[in-house]
């Protein structure tokens, strides 16, 4: 049993391949110094309340019920759309909704005994996610939308050490320094927690701004690999009282190259489709890679919604509910519950927007098309890609290996179970994760680390759609997703 602590990184959005000795020089030291999970992926959708909460629950959203970044109707907002990143939203739930579903790290490890802190940057309630419920069980969180979203007394030490909070939303790269500092100077030392999670908003936020190349996301990298430095440099120093250090991301990125109305056109088709709660019909949740709820509508209106779909040169995969566990309840449509995603709270429908590769319209990155009414900017994520679904996942300290790499497939998902294992606590049954032995001194692969790639296909009248799936012991992991 391990005694060694845990610090884990979170670094919203970003690519490993972005991790190059020119770019991020201290995490490719780091990097290179450490255990590796080049298998990495993220969760589908690769949205990133949907990853966030998989790293606090070591589950999928079969188990832990969150798809999107929101939530349509359903028990917890009959005829509304609760959004998961709003604290006020989450606390009009009241303590009995269960908004996520599956057994929480922070409560397998409040149950033996462990401590957990989490410090988060970002909208006020995603906090939430990384341990639903922590406040309920006095474990610490401290969030950079402020006061009121944080442990009253921990908010109070962390400004009277560094003053007050940088600005609360928008590209503001000293929320994340300020992050850095409360979790160096303050949240570790005076707290000691056996798992301290911090969740960087760059570079994510700003690759949302002007894409992969971009000055604004330029300026982010290199100031995300400072403040890496700057904890790593800090971990070094702590000796042999140094934690485990994980770097992670939740997802990568693609460029957009065009944008599609979709609500408009849905509007323009004449099916009882809308983007209102309030009106009747079925709900389009309209992302990127979004979703469909019938509420009551004829099945058929599902099927004539997706052959009008399949018939647009924008549409990109499409996974229904139901089905034969490969094809979907509606032909040309993979079923949800080959990605893991069936869940009460899953939309009838899944759907992204065409993905398409590198070297298409001579880009340098994969790109997609995005929903809504403003031009391209920025780049995207939540769909299939696989620079969407490719993940940083390095780790470092005590408990594991030294200049290693790992192709084992595997990802935030599994970052609970390892923990748990190290310390000696049982894994509550709806956590799907496994632990990484391979990645440990003292460890062994788990026996489905190197599962095949396994490439199935569908298709209805011309459409065709295909993924690259590997089939874990209790998940499926896509590689990548694609049409034509």
């Amino acid at each position: 049993m391990s005694r060694n602590r845990f610090v884990i990184i979170v670094l919203d959005g970003l690519r490993p391949d972005l991790v190059t000795e020119n770019t991020m020089p201290n995490l490719f030291r780091f990097r290179n110094m450490g255990a590796v999970l080049g298998g990495s992926r993220a969760l589908y959708p690769s949205h990133t309340r949907v990853n966030k909460t998989g790293l606090g629950t070591g589950t999928t959203p079969k188990h832990h019920g969150i798809h999107f970044n929101k939530i349509a109707g359903g028990a917890l907002k009959p005829g509304g759309i609760l959004d998961v990143a709003e604290f006020s939203e989450m606390a009009e739930l009241g303590e009995a909704a269960e908004l996520v579903t599956a057994t929480p790290l922070g409560a397998a490890l409040a149950d033996a005994g462990r401590s957990m802190a989490v410090i988060h940057c970002g909208a006020s309630g995603a906090a939430q996610l990384l341990n639903y419920g922590g406040a309920r069980r006095g474990q610490h969180y401290l969030s950079m939308a402020g006061p009121q979203f944080s442990s009253e007394r921990l908010w109070a030490s962390v400004e009277a050490e560094l003053g007050a909070m940088p600005a609360k939303s928008g590209v503001d790269l000293e929320r994340s320094r300020y992050a850095v500092k409360a979790l160096t100077d303050v949240v570790y030392p005076q707290l000691l927690p056996d798992v301290t999670i911090l969740w960087s908003d760059e570079p994510d936020k700003s690759f949302h701004v002007d894409g992969l190349d971009g000055p604004v996301s330029a300026a982010a990298l290199a100031h995300v690999d400072e403040l890496a430095g700057e904890i790593i440099a800090w971990w070094r120093d702590l000796g042999e009282d140094a934690p485990n250090l994980l770097f992670l991301s939740d997802h990568g990125h693609v460029e957009t190259s065009g944008t599609i109305a979709l609500g408009a056109l849905f509007a323009e088709i004449g099916l009882p489709v809308t983007t209102d709660p309030a009106s009747p019909g079925a709900l389009l949740l309209p992302f990127g890679s979004g979703g469909l709820y019938l509420r009551g509508t004829e099945n058929s209106v599902l099927d004539d919604i997706v052959r009008w779909m399949q018939a647009q040169p924008w549409c990109g995969n499409l996974l229904t509910t139901g089905g034969d566990g490969i094809q979907g309840s509606v032909p040309g449509t993979f079923s949800a519950s080959l990605l893991s995603l069936d869940h009460e709270r899953a939309p009838d429908l899944f759907f992204q927007l065409r993905r398409m590769d590198a070297g298409a319209q001579g880009r340098k990155y994969g790109h997609c098309l995005n929903a809504g009414d403003k031009g391209p900017a920025g780049s995207s994520h939540g769909g299939l890609h696989a620079e969407e679904l490719a993940t940083v996942f390095f780790a470092a300290g005590p408990d594991f290996k030294s200049r290693y790499r790992s192709e084992a497939i595997g990802g935030m998902v599994d970052v609970a179970p390892t923990i748990l294992a190290l310390f000696g606590i049982a894994q509550p049954e709806s956590m799907v994760g496994r632990p990484l032995g391979g990645l440990l001194a003292e460890g062994s692969e788990p026996d489905d680390a190197f599962a095949p790639a396994e490439t199935v296909s569908v298709g209805n009248s011309g459409y065709e759609q295909h993924l690259t799936v590997r089939r874990l012991k209790r998940r499926t992991l896509a590689d990548h997703g694609w049409v034509g």
